[in-house]
């Protein structure tokens, strides 16, 4: 690119002032024939060396200045990439962070989540274990008040049993099987309501 814009410049710039370097070629041709140079040409060979000279300074400054002008658009060019690029991260910033929000927001929720649940198995566990706890004990309460029932039942009968073979005692009515049975309730070895299931 620098090049081609050396190039372009330099015909540009040589093809402006052609007439004059064909005059310095010709002069130099003359030169070389001493007799044909005179001062009056050495004036002019030496005013078209200096023309050259500035030409050819000029077109070096053309081409710095080109080439400085280049550098300085590429330059602008990397800036206002730069500046777009800055532009889309500061649009950008506000959405990322509400992307992180929301994203720390649904771990909270899920681990406040996840903990209540934990918590509420535990409460119910709890719970039915006090639950099956109380029933037990209720089953037990039943089970002794039931016993003593059945133990004053049994002493009833033994009571009501031990009255009507006395009874028969006095009657003089008593068997064999009765003695034993008498004996056996005075004794208080024996399980009437057993017997009567």
């Amino acid at each position: 690119m620098r090049g081609f814009l050396l190039i372009i410049f330099t015909l540009s710039l040589f093809g402006a002032d052609s007439n004059k370097t064909k005059e310095y070629f010709h002069l130099l041709m003359q030169r070389q024939n001493p007799y044909l140079f005179d001062k009056k040409e050495r004036l002019e060979l030496k005013k078209a060396q200096i023309a050259a000279q500035v030409q050819r300074e000029k077109a070096q400054l053309e081409y710095k200045k080109a080439v400085e002008t280049a550098k300085i658009k590429k330059e602008s060019i990397v800036q206002a990439k730069k500046l777009d690029v800055d532009k889309e991260k500061v649009a950008i910033a506000p959405r990322l962070e509400e992307t992180k929000t929301k994203k720390s927001i649904f771990i909270y929720f899920f681990l406040f989540g996840t903990l209540t649940l934990i918590l509420l198995y535990i409460i119910f566990k709890r719970y039915q274990a006090h639950k099956e706890k109380i029933a037990l004990e209720k089953l037990r309460i039943e089970k002794e008040i039931h016993e003593k029932e059945l133990a004053m039942r049994e002493k009833e009968l033994q009571a009501q049993m031990a009255a009507k073979l006395m009874d028969a005692l006095a009657n003089g009515k008593l068997t064999k099987e009765q003695e034993e049975q008498l004996v056996k309730i005075l004794t208080g070895n024996t399980n009437l309501l057993e017997g009567k299931k």
